[in-house]
């Protein structure tokens, strides 16, 4: 508990423990300056061997147990994931979906080894195995069989279809005696005298290959499979400048411009800094004119952690870099126990991240990305419409968008509209907020035409005809018929029938404007002729005045 108080308050870390999952040791502990991305790893336990992603604040989010099915579980360069079956011995790849889309295998008779594996953005996928062969390492080494089974290395790349196009085989280009060590294995077991566990694309697009057991970083050739150089170990071809050489390294890792990142698990380390053995991360910068590489940057745990074997790093995105101290030894109470600390420094070297994973489990790599499995959000998606949903990926057809219409109308007298009744021709505009919330604008381009209205006074002896029907009775009547405007025009009728008797019109009642008659010559009334009366109202009569 002292290391994790001294942690604790030495640094300004946010605690949130209500959230930390049960898979985390210790203490789970970030500030805002650590990367913003997800914690993808793979545990070995007594529990199982899941695939687990998490949040930075150590809330899982997915989890996945096939037992056989998760070393080397990452987000590869293809951008989608990939992790190793045991089973098969091959490297299957899961989309966004966590469909299975691929499975990927070594050719000409070798198994995958699940170290390392890349699944590039052309397709193309790099895969190495182990290789036994009976060796006779007695004339090497007094007391080993004459027989003796050596484990070399096998890179191969494969393109999209899965195709051979490139093999590498350490036999060609490594003597056993390069590795320095043999002199400490036991003869009975076989003799790992390699053990490539990282492989990476350099920046001119050639190999990368960490080989534990050699304490060496090697470049090939892409092509002809030629090594281009070697650093560290027996056949080191650099001088180191401000550093001492690093042993037993994982996660070769180029960076561009001449420099490297590697994981230093130091496992002779102590014959050079005359303390006990402990892990770090260091980068290099290589010239290869001068042949020196000289260390531009170490990272060392305040604790001095060691990882005898295991172990990785990730320089992230925003320049933090990401160190898996694998199965280290810390004091618990009275015991020592084992458990893999994760920690993330900013440059310069403040731990922004670090937590600590189930004591006595085995974690290989752990590393982060800005990055989790597709998860429907259903929405408009069209960037145009008032609805959009920045946050959706797919689209359910709700996409509604601002609108303006005009319509046209003609009509007669007047037309009910937006709740008004319009008496006048016009333009006329109604804006409102449609049903999702878009602004819309309905226009009306307004036609209106008048219904007419014609008055006739009349008179007959006895009875009349008039529309279609004969009155023998004095009134008012109406006829309805459609204008040359398609509106009603209504004539009304003032009919007097008479039985006889003179009637004598006062005329100056009405405000009598002319009398002519049905030729339209104008003259004053005359009996026993028809005359019509016009009024200035507009009112016009006809009239018989009888003698």
């Amino acid at each position: 508990m002292k290391k994790i108080i001294i942690i604790l308050t030495s640094l300004p870390f946010i605690l949130s423990s209500q959230q930390i999952s049960s898979d985390f040791n210790n203490y789970f502990n970030t500030t805002n300056n650590a990367y913003n991305g997800n914690i993808f790893f793979h545990v070995v336990s007594e529990q199982g061997r899941p695939m687990k992603i998490y949040d930075k604040d150590g809330a899982e989010k997915w989890m996945l147990n096939q037992q056989q099915r998760g070393a080397d579980f990452k987000l590869n360069y293809n951008n989608k994931i990939s992790f190793y079956d045991r089973a098969s011995k091959g490297f299957f790849i899961m989309d966004s979906l966590e469909n299975i889309i691929d499975s990927v295998y070594c050719k000409n008779g070798y198994n995958a080894d699940f170290h390392d594996f890349l699944a590039l953005p052309n397709g193309n996928y790099v895969l190495f195995a182990y290789d036994n062969k009976p060796y006779a390492l007695d004339t090497v080494i007094s007391g080993f069989p004459q027989n003796t089974i050596v484990t070399g290395a096998i890179i191969q790349e494969l393109d999209s279809n899965h195709n051979l196009i490139f093999e590498w085989k350490s036999w060609d280009h490594f003597q056993v005696t390069d590795n320095q060590y043999l002199s400490s294995y036991n003869p009975q077991s076989p003799i790992d005298y390699v053990h490539i566990n990282s492989i990476e694309i350099d920046f001119d697009g050639h190999f990368l290959i960490s080989s534990r057991h050699l304490d060496e970083i090697t470049k090939i050739h892409r092509t002809t499979g030629e090594i281009i150089w070697r650093l560290g170990g027996k056949r080191n071809q650099f001088s180191f400048v401000n550093d001492y050489p690093f042993s037993h390294q994982h996660t070769v890792k180029s960076l561009g411009d001449s420099k490297y990142l590697l994981f230093d698990n130091g496992n002779y380390s102590s014959q050079f800094t005359g303390t006990n053995n402990y892990s770090r991360a260091v980068e290099y910068y290589l010239d290869t004119t001068l042949m020196t590489a000289t260390k531009i940057w170490e990272y060392i745990h305040p604790d001095s952690l060691y990882s005898d074997k295991k172990g990785g790093l990730q320089r992230l995105p925003n320049g933090n870099t990401l160190i898996t101290f694998a199965e280290v030894f810390v004091p618990v109470s009275q015991i020592t126990t084992k458990e893999s600390r994760i920690v993330e420094v900013d440059t310069n070297n403040s731990i922004v991240h670090e937590f600590s994973i189930l004591a006595n489990s085995t974690v290989y790599r752990v590393q982060k990305y800005n990055w989790f499995f597709y998860e429907e959000v259903l929405g408009c998606i069209d960037s145009l419409a008032c609805n959009y949903n920045p946050l959706a990926n797919t689209n359910d057809n709700s996409c509604c968008y601002s609108y303006s219409s005009t319509t046209t109308v003609i009509d007669c007298d007047s037309f009910f509209w937006n709740g008004n009744n319009i008496l006048n021709s016009g333009s006329y505009s109604n804006n409102f907020i449609n049903l999702c919330g878009c602004d819309s604008t309905i226009n009306l381009e307004l036609i209106l035409n008048y219904s007419d209205s014609v008055y006739i006074t009349d008179s007959s002896n006895n009875s009349y005809e008039w529309n279609g029907n004969t009155y023998t009775i004095s009134g008012n009547y109406q006829q309805t018929l459609t204008n040359q405007q398609g509106c009603d025009s209504i004539i009304n009728l003032e009919l007097i029938i008479n039985n006889g008797t003179e009637i004598v019109e006062n005329t100056n009642s009405k405000d009598l404007f002319k009398i002519i008659n049905i030729i339209g010559q104008q003259n004053f009334s005359q009996k026993n002729s028809t005359m019509l009366y016009l009024y200035k109202n507009g009112r016009v009569e006809k009239k018989i005045i009888l003698r």
